[in-house]
This record gives structure tokens, C-alpha cells and sequence, in this order.
């Protein structure tokens, strides 16, 4: 009897186990998410939808009338990212819900995973038989160029051209004649799902229609356009044609001998102008990004930076990447890199400004002055304390595992805090543990925000420095 109690006990085990394992597969995001049943009116109906996310296919279901959405909840989006994309999958469907709207905000970080489950709802919500513009639905419309094959002429020329993407080489085919482009395609299948795709689908139509490779690149998309209008212009001085005659206002700004750069220009553009200066030097840096290695060149004189190009094959897709892609542009804009991080990529953004910074260092160039200044001063007001102050640890329990604090204080300044915790989860903890000690120690205070999307590892490193602090015999309420 004894063995069979042990052997039941393992079934029901089993099962919890697999309940676990499923819970993801299928989502039941609770009362926030649904009505009660009983409030479920007789007109309503239960339907599915699928989208592509940014790693798979995401499955809605959706139970609504037509003025009503009474229960919205993922099915499945085991392709997305855990932390990123899942984030998306835990928080939006509440929002839709509680708006009764698909015209909410999307997840800051995980764009591509919000915008699947809001398609895949309104995809359940027509086959249902109801309009989704009714939730606020607006389907976006690709910008497509329809091409008459009849009035291509007989002198138009077919050639293709390659040029380096994001992830690997970009490929198009045009046909024109000397004057005129008549169809463009391009191909990348290494590019970045739901940016750089986007990209090869939209900017050949906006090349057709301008008739010119010199059209604005895809948001978010800037190294996948410059490599598409690169292969472009290869394409067609392979054809024999002139690339100027096809570059609209550029080409005008050359004859006119405007050579002066645009903020957004990359490499390839720059050397086309010839506008680099002779003493300008191209130099590499490398820091650690959330996935692994990022590497920046950057070319540039003693006073301005005239290009950098980010790489880091570990990053995220479609956050980290977007990073990659956007942050080199606004460094050139700014002259600087003390610029924003990219919204949900900031551990890409802290390792593209890094290695930016290692790479001017390296020229002996003054990047690291600013830095070293106020370091220095940091260094000068913290000597003043140093020989009262005290050094002390504590712990406290984080997401995944233990989180320790280091401070170094007196009674009533933190003058120093190092936090580490190697369980909690990379990009979302791992953030709170490099940002949160700097906010304590410029607030010489513990009474801080947590930092966003890690609320639980921000509370236990003020609770671990408070720990540090009563054991040094400090009284934590001391800094406020």
C-alpha cells in the first residue's frame, strides 16, 4: 500500500510538473485578461489568430462580440525571447483587455512580439466575424510598387549587385535604362527579422518610385537600407549605367560642391564624397555586450567624429541589433558619445559607447578627458571621508539566487557600492545591478527607484546595502 501511495504521489508530481512546462504554451493571464464566465454574453464568440513574432509564430485566442473583447489570452509564443519578447506576452494582453482596444502601446523592448499578439488578435477577432478597426485595429499597409512588365523597354538592362548587411551580404536585381529604373528587388536572408526584412520589402519600392538610390533608409533598418542603395548603385555601374544620374538631390548637391555630411551617413557614403580629412585616423574598440562581444571603428580627427560602424553578432535581434544599428548614427549626429541608449537595448548601447570610447583612447584622442575629470573630482571629494570610512557586506535574496552588495560609507555618506549577482536574469537584472548602486551613491540615499522590469533584483540590493550598512554599525536611515 505503502508503494502504491509513493507511486500515486509521483503521478500527481508528474503532472504538476507537465502543467508547469505547458503553462507557457498557454498563457491564462487571470481576471486582468478575461470576464467571468457567467458575464459572458450569448453573442460572443471564441476564436484564434496567428501572427509571426520575432521568433515564431504567436497564437491568440479571443472571446468577443462585436463592440466587446471579454477575454484575450496567448496561446502560444515559444519562439520569443525569455525576459523580452515574454514580457510582452505577460503584460499585453491585460492592456488590450482592460482598454477593450488593440490600439495600445506595445511593450517598451519587445515591439516586434507586441505587434504579433496584436495582429494575431485581430486576425481571431475577424474570423470571428467581426471588424478589428471596431478595437482600433489598423492594418499597416506594406509599401508596395506594382510593376507593368509591358512597360519595360526593350533597351532596359538587367543586372544585380551585392553590398555587407547586418548579417550578412544584401543581394538586388534591377532593371533600367539609363535614366530610369524600372523594378528593384532585394534579398538578405540574414538580416534582422521585422527591421531588416522590413527594410528589403519597403525600400525598393521608395527607390522605384524616386527613381533614385539616394532615398531615406528604413527606421531602424539604416546599415540593411545603406547596404540595399549599395548594392543598388553596384548593380547599375555593372549595367554600364552612371550610379549620379539616379541619386536625386545628392547628385545635384555634388555638382553644386556640397560635400558636407549628414548626420546619418555611414562609411560608404562618406568615402563616395572623398570628405574624409587627411589627418583622420579609423581605429577599433571592443566591449562586452549583453550576448557577447561588441566591436566599433570608428573614423575620426582630434574634434570630430566622422563615422563609427557597431558590430556584435551575439546581440539580441531586434533589440540589441536595433541598437547596433541606430546608436553609431546619433554618435556622428551628436559629435559625441555621451548620447541616449537606445530604448530596451541599454546593456548594447553602454558596450557600443564603451568600445566607441576604448577606440578614440586608442588614437590619443581626448574622448576619455570629460570622464577622467570628473573622476577625478570624485576622487578628491571621496579622499576627504576616506579615513573614517568603513567597508561592508550584505545579501539579500534576487530573482535567481543571491544578490551582494560591497559599500564603502561613513555615518553618513556612501561613498562607494558594487553589486553583483550572477543568477539574475541577463538585460533585465543584470541592468539593476549596473545602474542602481550609481543612482544610491548620487542620491546618498537608499531610497531610490527601482529600476524598470527589475523591481525584485532592485529590492534586494537596497536591502543587502542596508544590511551592509547596519553591520558597519551605520544607521541606514541616516542617508536620506
Amino acid at each position: 500500500m505503502k508503494q502504491n501511495n509513493i507511486v500515486a504521489l509521483g503521478v500527481i508530481g508528474v503532472g504538476i510538473l507537465a502543467a508547469a512546462v505547458t503553462g507557457y504554451q498557454a498563457r491564462n493571464l487571470g481576471t486582468s485578461s478575461s470576464v467571468a464566465k457567467s458575464q459572458i454574453p450569448k453573442d460572443a464568440v471564441t476564436a484564434t489568430g496567428e501572427a509571426q513574432g520575432l521568433g515564431g509564430p504567436v497564437k491568440v485566442e479571443v472571446i468577443a462580440n462585436a463592440e466587446k473583447i471579454f477575454s484575450i489570452n496567448v496561446l502560444d509564443a515559444s519562439g520569443e525571447t525569455p525576459n523580452i519578447g515574454t514580457l510582452a506576452v505577460d503584460q499585453l494582453p491585460a492592456s488590450i483587455f482592460e482598454a477593450n482596444s488593440l490600439a495600445v502601446d506595445s511593450v517598451t523592448g519587445a515591439t516586434i512580439t507586441s505587434t504579433a499578439i496584436k495582429n494575431a488578435a485581430a486576425q481571431a477577432i475577424e474570423s470571428a466575424g467581426f471588424d478589428p478597426a471596431n478595437f482600433g485595429f489598423v492594418k499597416e499597409e506594406k509599401k508596395e510598387v506594382v510593376v507593368n512588365t509591358d512597360d519595360i523597354p526593350a533597351d532596359a538592362v538587367t543586372a544585380s549587385g551585392e553590398a555587407q548587411g547586418l548579417g550578412g551580404p544584401v543581394k538586388v536585381e534591377i532593371t533600367a535604362t539609363a535614366d530610369k529604373i524600372y523594378n528593384l528587388t532585394a534579398t538578405g536572408d540574414m538580416e534582422t527579422p521585422g527591421i531588416g526584412t522590413k527594410a528589403l520589402e519597403e525600400l525598393p519600392g521608395a527607390i522605384i518610385s524616386a527613381n533614385s538610390v539616394s532615398v531615406d533608409a528604413v527606421s531602424g533598418a539604416t546599415i540593411t537600407s545603406d547596404a540595399i542603395k549599395e548594392a543598388a548603385k553596384k548593380a547599375l555601374e555593372s549595367a554600364g549605367f552612371d550610379a549620379a544620374n539616379f541619386a536625386g538631390g545628392e547628385a545635384q548637391a555634388k555638382d553644386a560642391g556640397d560635400t558636407k555630411e549628414t548626420p546619418a551617413e555611414t562609411t560608404a557614403a562618406a568615402a563616395e564624397k572623398k570628405d574624409i580629412p587627411a589627418d583622420a585616423v579609423t581605429v577599433t574598440g571592443e566591449a562586452q555586450g549583453l550576448g557577447g562581444p561588441v566591436k566599433v571603428e570608428i573614423t575620426a580627427t582630434a574634434d570630430k567624429i566622422i563615422d563609427v560602424v557597431a558590430t556584435g553578432d551575439k546581440e539580441t535581434p531586434g533589440i540589441g541589433t536595433k541598437a547596433l544599428e541606430e546608436l553609431p548614427a546619433a554618435i556622428i549626429s551628436k559629435n559625441s558619445i555621451d548620447v541616449d541608449a537606445v530604448s530596451g537595448a541599454t546593456v548594447t548601447s553602454d558596450a557600443i559607447k564603451e568600445a566607441a570610447r576604448k577606440a578614440l583612447e586608442s588614437a590619443d584622442f581626448g574622448a576619455a578627458e570629460e570622464k577622467e575629470s570628473k573622476e577625478e573630482t570624485k576622487k578628491a571629494e571621496d579622499s576627504k571621508d576616506a579615513s573614517d570610512s568603513v567597508k561592508a557586506t550584505g545579501e539579500a535574496q534576487g530573482l535567481g539566487g543571491p544578490v551582494k552588495v560591497e559599500i564603502t560609507a561613513t555615518a553618513d555618506k556612501i561613498i562607494d557600492l558594487v553589486a553583483t549577482g550572477d543568477k539574475e536574469t541577463p538585460g533585465i537584472g543584470t541592468k539593476a545591478l549596473e545602474e542602481l548602486p550609481e543612482a544610491i551613491i548620487s542620491k546618498n540615499s537608499l531610497d531610490v527607484d527601482a529600476v524598470s522590469g527589475a523591481t525584485v533584483t532592485s529590492d534586494a540590493i537596497k536591502e543587502a546595502a542596508k544590511k551592509a550598512l547596519e553591520s558597519a554599525g551605520f544607521d541606514p536611515a541616516s542617508y536620506k
